[in-house]
């Protein structure tokens, strides 16, 4: 069984994209049972920031867990 994606996830990250096209953009899908439900948008530009990356995990699970 493959995975599907929401129109919201996917219009979120088309529209990033479109937003900053010089830039890498990287985020994070949410899924729910065999669907990516929601995005979330976190960096654009460098990628490779590892102790930004903890954070915005953090907070994001944070945001999702409660």
């Amino acid at each position: 069984m493959g995975m599907r994606l929401s129109t919201q996830a996917y219009c979120k990250m088309v529209l990033h994209g479109a937003k900053y096209p010089h830039c890498a953009v990287n985020g994070l899908l949410a899924a729910g049972p065999a669907l990516f439900v929601d995005c979330v948008p976190l960096f654009h530009g460098t990628l490779a920031l590892a102790p930004m990356l903890e954070v915005a995990l953090s907070l994001v699970g944070g945001v999702w867990e409660g």
